[in-house]
């Protein structure tokens, strides 16, 4: 019997299983599930206790590359009492998601919420919500994901 050492390719099963979900659930339960996909990876994969957004970034970088989903950088928007969250290279599943290739989208929203409350100073009821018009597809690669993280009083 021959065997083979390579590792399977689960890119063909995730193009399909995202086109049954949307067509079967719709697109705000598929949203919902994904978020919580998004949760439920951060509790399996913590960054350190951090002091800083800086070091904050350099962790979550280093997680990010740990399962090749591209990295992050975040900044302090004191005025708007938020955090921009611009995450680069998301893997794609084909030319699923709004706008296509993006539709993995909503598992950054509950891994970056989960990451970042869990963190010295995190307090309040949080939201990580994604800004789909600041992501211009003619200036930025459809890969580029752009959230914020703001209190739930602020998040309109």
């Amino acid at each position: 019997m021959t065997t083979f050492n390579a590792k399977p390719d689960f890119s063909l099963f995730l193009q399909a299983l995202s086109w049954e979900i949307d067509d079967q659930a719709g697109i705000e339960v598929r949203n919902d599930l994904l978020r919580e996909v998004g949760r439920g990876m951060a509790g399996r994969l913590q960054p350190p206790l951090c002091n800083t957004i800086h070091q904050l970034q350099i962790e979550l970088n280093a997680l990010l590359g740990m399962i090749n989903w591209g990295y992050v950088k975040l900044e302090l928007l004191a005025e708007e009492q938020a955090m921009r969250i611009v995450h680069e290279d998301l893997p794609q599943v084909g030319s699923a998601g709004e706008p296509s290739g993006t539709w993995l989208a909503p598992v950054l929203e509950g891994l970056y919420g989960r990451w970042i409350t869990s963190q010295p100073g995190a307090f309040g009821d949080y939201v990580v919500t994604r800004d789909v018009d600041a992501e211009d597809l003619n200036s930025v690669p459809t890969q580029t994901i752009i959230l914020y993280m703001r209190t739930r009083s602020n998040s309109n």
